[in-house]
């Protein structure tokens, strides 16, 4: 049973609209032959209840075989000669005597077979509107009086009547026909101006980037208003896009032409008003530029109309503003907006990411840095608690074992020596942790002046000498008579280079030479250097050696010989001298350990 209602439901589809490749053009011819079935169907049975004269009847039923035979013939014959009822002029004939040969047959325009050519004046109003159904239905009303002229009848009601009833019903259908076709233009205009829209913004979603997407709204904005010139403004707000847009984009120029200076100029005039004068109506407004020509402003601003992002001006026909739907419109400037908004969301979040990504690249290298400290620190605890446990140690046991030799004075004596000496390398230790804790607080107290630097070095060389050569080295002094004098602090720089004598003395095995030389270098530079011919560094070494905390070779099997600060502090005084400080080392052969201070006006210069 179901699948028979869906056989028939199919058919009487196919019967209303025809075979699915029919022209557009040939659905209202088929209609009518559907339409025509129906009134065969109905027609046929309702002859009997006419009480026709058998001649008469038999006749009417005649007209119905022939009229069934047209209509099949029509049906068949449409898709295959679509070309011969395109017009419709030979169905409307075959139609008119059709209806004509059955009101003859059913008694004259006096029946109530009259009523079947109004058939034929709706069908000829719905194809061709007021004057040819007008024409059609004239024809049959003068026909009808033609006869009431040679039967020589006099005119009455019924025929009034019928005269006026049916022009009136073919005015009305030609109305209907008319309201059809301009509903039907709409919904074109409507569908083309979809399409339109579609077209324009199809490339607006092929890229985020946002320069692409702002080159796709301009080229959109152009496209879908048949115009030459855009020009988009980027407003004056804080939405990001008017530092990333600081000037205008146009569609096809560069901004040299009349009319793109004139946008221009109407565009940046919109943009810097921003929100202050727009209502929420008026993201689209109609202007005019001096040459008269209109204009087409476009403000792009989110839902919320909290924010305007840019301003978009084209010139227009002025038949482009009266066609265009507002609604469609609306939709067009809402697409652009979104798309210039998700371009610029897109263009901030990679700005986050790429700000994410280089602080989590920042936090791992302060992670390492930090985890480096540690265990800086760790080594350099290690090492100050070796390094303060050995003299306190000593201090103790000489002490206690001065007590115990009260009555030998050359013990004693040899006892308080050690004991001063181990208390002096006390001390040196506590005060490189102190210095390097004031330099890194800047709290450091810094007594800068001028300094002769030749006479600094020359007091410091008559200070070393007697120490040099009880280690059983041998001490050179190249310092230049011309050496230019320097601004900064005499007794730390003297602390730098008596710190730079002391290392090379630790690692220059006794026969080794030390030499201190000073020169003056391009008249702007003073380098002090202090070379030895100790065991040298590593050139994987050489950059650790001024870090805190850091020291140098197996600490396992060689006893550390300092805190590891000594060359980080004085790296930091060169530093806060304006000046470099840099190692030249090949293990073995020895070191040379250089410093580069600014000389004389450039000294104070830097320091200004």
């Amino acid at each position: 049973m179901h699948f028979v209602a869906q056989v028939l439901a199919e058919r009487m589809r196919f019967l209303w609209n025809g075979p699915e490749d029919l022209p557009r053009n040939l659905k209202l011819e088929w209609r009518f032959v559907a339409v025509r079935w129906l009134g065969i169907a109905c027609l046929a049975p309702v002859l009997l209840l006419a009480h026709l004269p058998f001649e008469r009847l038999v006749a009417a039923y005649l007209v119905l075989v022939v009229a069934t035979i047209y209509n099949a013939g029509l049906q068949r014959v449409m898709p295959r000669r679509s070309h011969w009822l395109a017009n419709g002029y030979l169905s409307t004939l075959g139609d008119g005597l059709l209806d004509v040969a059955m009101v003859i047959v059913g008694g004259g325009f006096d029946s109530p077979f009259y009523f079947i050519l109004f058939t034929v004046t709706l069908a000829a109003a719905m194809r061709y509107g007021y004057g040819p159904s007008l024409g059609v239905a004239l024809l049959y009303v003068s026909a009808d009086g033609i006869g009431y002229l040679v039967a020589q009848q006099p005119i009455g009601g019924p025929f009034v009547f019928r005269s006026l009833l049916l022009p009136l019903t073919t005015v009305l259908a030609g109305y209907l026909r008319e309201q059809a076709q301009q509903a039907e233009a709409a919904l074109q205009e409507r569908l083309r101006q979809s399409n339109a829209l579609n077209e324009a913004t199809a490339a607006l979603g092929a890229s985020l980037e946002l320069d692409a997407v702002l080159r796709a709204a301009v080229g959109a904005t152009a496209q879908f208003f048949g115009s030459p010139n855009a020009v988009l403004q980027a407003s004056s707000g804080l939405n990001g896009l008017a530092a990333a847009l600081p000037e205008p984009m146009y569609y096809t120029g560069d901004g040299r032409s009349k009319a793109e200076r004139s946008l221009e100029r109407l565009c940046r005039q919109y943009a810097q008003r921003g929100m202050s004068s727009r209502t929420d109506d008026g993201l689209i407004t109609i202007d005019s530029l001096p040459t008269r020509e209109q204009v087409i402003v476009l403000e792009l601003a989110l839902p919320t109309r909290q924010i305007s992002l840019a301003t978009l001006a084209v010139a227009v026909p002025s038949s482009v503003t009266t066609t265009l739907d507002s609604d469609i419109l609306d939709a067009f400037v809402e697409r652009i907006t979104l798309a210039v908004e998700n371009a610029s969301l897109y263009r901030t979040l990679a700005d986050r990411s790429q700000d994410l990504q280089r602080a989590y690249s920042d936090l791992a290298t302060a992670h390492q840095e930090l985890l480096s400290v540690d265990e800086m620190k760790t080594n350099f605890l290690a090492n100050v608690s070796h390094e303060l446990r050995t003299p306190l140690t000593s201090i103790r046991s000489f002490s206690e074992l001065l007590m115990a030799y009260e009555d030998d004075p050359k013990v004693q004596k040899e006892f308080l020596h050690i004991i001063s000496t181990e208390s002096e390398r006390l001390t040196r230790l506590v005060n490189d942790v102190l210095d390097i804790s004031r330099i890194e607080a800047g709290h450091m107290d810094w007594k800068m002046d001028s300094i002769d630097t030749s006479e600094l070095l020359r007091d410091l060389s008559r200070a070393f000498a007697a120490l040099v050569s009880l280690a059983q080295l041998t001490f050179e002094v190249q310092i230049d008579d011309d050496l230019a004098p320097i601004h900064g602090d005499g007794d730390r720089l003297h602390q730098v280079m008596a710190n730079l004598l002391n290392n090379a003395m630790k690692f220059t095995h006794p026969g080794g030479t030390i030499v201190l030389r000073g020169e003056l270098v391009d008249d702007e530079e003073v380098h002090v250097s202090v070379s030895d011919t100790g065991i040298g560094v590593a050139s994987a070494d050489q950059e650790r050696i001024f870090e805190k905390f850091q020291q140098v070779g197996d600490t396992l099997t060689d006893k550390p010989r300092g805190t590891g600060l000594g060359l980080a502090i004085c790296r930091d005084i060169v530093e806060h001298h304006r000046g470099r400080m840099w190692i030249d080392s090949t293990p073995g052969d020895g070191s040379i350990f250089t410093v580069a201070l600014p000389a004389g006006a450039m000294a104070l210069e830097r320091a200004a």
